[in-house]
């Protein structure tokens, strides 16, 4: 029995060399203010309310009133949260939100926020609840397409340089820049042409994970299922559009057109930052 333990902890040792995305720790990328957080790795809004019993209601009924007066907390820090949240390099969610559709939409997710946990101390009750990050992009996804084909092209001087290859994905180390997090950004080549953006991707996929996951562990990233088994892997050369859009290397933007196998479809994309 003994050597039969000691057999499958050195199996587990063997497992944790061979499949470090499995066993490397990895930190979610958060982004908090105030009650309100985005995690831009799990893919969620959380926030938080509270609810104070009225005054000489106390028991069943008085717990009760203050659940309810802690969701009515809850979905308006969300909503003003929301209209915060940056969508690309030019727009938040409140610009969005002047359209009626976006508008009602987003009404009906903070309505409808998904509770989590919810705590009654004997005068006050806490509640938190979350919005799945793929909630929004399917709202904010054809204003996103929209702006991206408005938007004014660069001269395109020259054809752009291929290369020949099978890539599964594209990992963009930007640890050493000052990175936002953003529903839609654009990942350019030094002459500003676009390797990477919201008119690559299917709609399904980006709906269903956005633009890209955000990791601050390079080496977790590099082994991810999102970007396995063979991802480019690139170092940000330095920002455009106020610290939204990613620069990367001609080499790899040629890499990245070049592959076979168009992962950009799939948004088959991390980005580490820190």
């Amino acid at each position: 029995m003994k050597r039969a333990s000691h057999l499958l902890l050195a199996v587990f040792f063997v497992f944790c060399l061979a499949a470090p995305r499995i066993c490397a720790a990895a930190e979610s990328v958060v982004e908090q203010k105030d009650k309100n957080l985005i995690d831009w790795t799990q893919n969620f809004i959380e926030t938080s309310g509270v609810g104070v019993a009225p005054k000489n209601m106390a028991g069943a009924q008085g717990k009760a009133l203050a659940r309810r007066g802690a969701i009515v907390d809850l979905q308006r820090n969300l909503l003003e949260f929301l209209v915060g949240v940056q969508v690309d390099s030019r727009t938040t969610m409140n610009d969005f939100m002047a359209e009626d559709r976006v508008r009602t939409e987003v009404h009906g997710m903070v309505k409808n926020v998904e509770l989590i946990e919810g705590t009654w101390d004997g005068e006050s009750y806490t509640v938190s609840g979350r919005i799945k990050l793929p909630q929004l992009l399917v709202v904010v996804a054809p204003q996103c397409q929209e702006a991206v084909t408005k938007a004014p092209k660069p001269p395109a001087n020259t054809k752009p340089q291929v290369t020949k290859g099978r890539y599964t994905g594209l990992v963009i180390d930007a640890r050493h820049l000052p990175i936002v997090p953003s529903l839609s950004f654009r990942v350019v080549d030094a002459s500003g042409h676009e390797v990477y953006g919201i008119n690559h991707a299917d709609q399904k996929f980006y709906a269903q994970s956005g633009l890209a996951t955000y990791y601050n562990n390079i080496e977790y990233a590099r082994g991810e299922l999102r970007v396995a088994t063979n991802p480019i892997v690139t170092k940000a050369v330095r920002l455009a559009s106020d610290n939204f859009d990613i620069v990367i290397p001609n080499d790899a933007a040629a890499k990245v057109r070049g592959s076979s196998y168009d992962f950009r479809k799939e948004c088959k994309v991390i980005i580490v930052c820190k």
